[in-house]
């Protein structure tokens, strides 16, 4: 039994990839976890640190200048952050996974003898390439720490082929895959009614996403088909912008609405009463472009029919478990009329796969991922 650390900057009893990472290794280690605001979880110590208070204007400037200069390690030690040196050197810890990289510095300078798995959940270095403000502060902030860092972790995972490749071509980083699979549910597929087809689409509202496009969809769809969004905030302004836009297709008579969102453990229930899930997201970004989130495992998961754009991680998926639509572009016109193009049995059909898919597609899969890791990192 491995004495492991889950470590990460955000709460790891509700993250996605911290929580379930915590639920594949508390069966068969002693597991500690610590995260920003953490809050309780069974059978695991936690630690907490509290988050990053927003900027002043001075500390705007010093911000700037800091990266302007290349003083990288003001960006590392930020006061919050410094309480992690507090738990890292109170303990020995045989393993720790570190799921964010700015705490990669950290972990290494005081990780004793413990090996490191890293997540790298997504590309780093374009991790918000469409806002400026973004690019110019964090960019090649990102970089440094990829170049200087990643080397000397002992393991690397990651969650597409895609994003494979980049660590690679970028870093001669070698990633294993580690998909982002949520717990098996036992659910059967909902009944259809033919003349209220739910279709669903959830996640955070961030304007790269571009999710202004996907409620345009409801634009055409047939009287027969409800649109809606569970959203999760993360900006105002956005957030206010699609509220509009759905108020003004609404005056038009189309069913599409914006749904408060339910807490992480209860999507799966909860959308398992729609019939498809929507994935309509341009590749804007090199990460939207290899995509396998969340949100692609737990529609199938909710055993949902899968509306996807030509997006090249899901495309093989689809492909073999006849779950879903592949639609040809990401106009809300083309997405419309192959969503109109269906009929009840064909709906029950994509539904059925992802039922079929669902038994495969789950956090078990991950099990044997992990313990052959730990294998190798701790024999």
């Amino acid at each position: 039994m491995s004495k492991i650390l889950v470590l990460c900057a955000a709460n790891p009893a509700t993250n996605p990839r911290p929580q379930r990472m915590i639920t594949l290794l508390k069966k068969y280690h002693k597991v500690y976890a610590m995260g920003i605001n953490a809050s309780e979880i069974e059978n695991v110590e936690v630690f907490s640190y509290p988050t990053y208070k927003k900027r002043n204007f001075f500390e705007e400037i010093c911000l700037y200048k800091n990266v302007i200069f290349k003083n990288w390690q003001k960006l590392i030690d930020t006061k919050n952050r410094l309480e992690i040196p507090k738990i890292l050197n109170r303990y020995a810890f045989d393993l720790i996974i570190c799921h964010d990289l700015v705490l990669l510095p950290i972990v290494l300078r005081c990780k004793k003898n413990a090996k490191i798995l890293f997540d790298a959940r997504e590309f780093y270095p374009a991790q918000n390439k469409t806002n400026l403000r973004w690019r110019f502060l964090f960019s090649k902030f990102n970089d440094y720490l990829c170049k200087t860092y990643l080397p000397q972790i002992d393991c690397t995972i990651t969650v597409s082929k895609g994003l494979q490749e980049a660590y690679k071509k970028n870093y001669g980083i070698e990633c294993r895959l580690f998909y982002s699979l949520p717990q098996y549910h036992d659910l059967i597929p909902s009944q259809i009614n033919p003349n209220k087809i739910k279709i669903i689409y959830h996640g955070a509202a961030n304007p790269n996403r571009k999710i202004e496009k996907m409620i345009e969809v409801s634009k055409y769809l047939q009287e027969r088909f409800e649109l809606d969004f569970m959203l999760i905030n993360t900006d105002e302004n956005y957030m206010k912008f699609l509220k509009k836009k759905v108020d003004k297709i609404r005056l038009k008579g189309k069913k599409v609405a914006i749904i408060p969102p339910v807490t992480y453990d209860k999507i799966i229930p909860f959308t398992s009463d729609y019939d498809l899930g929507l994935y309509a997201i341009p590749p804007s970004t090199l990460n939207l472009k290899h995509a396998l989130p969340n949100k692609f495992f737990e529609y199938i998961q909710a055993r949902l029919g899968l509306i996807i754009t030509p997006n090249p991680e899901m495309i093989p998926f689809i492909h073999t478990y006849k779950n879903g639509l592949i639609i040809k572009n990401f106009r809300p016109k083309t997405i419309a009329n192959a969503i109109n193009a269906l009929d009840e049995k064909q709906i029950k059909k994509l539904k059925e796969c992802s039922n079929k898919a669902a038994k495969t597609l789950n956090i078990k899969m991950n099990q044997k991922n992990i313990d052959n890791i730990i294998k190798f990192l701790c024999p």
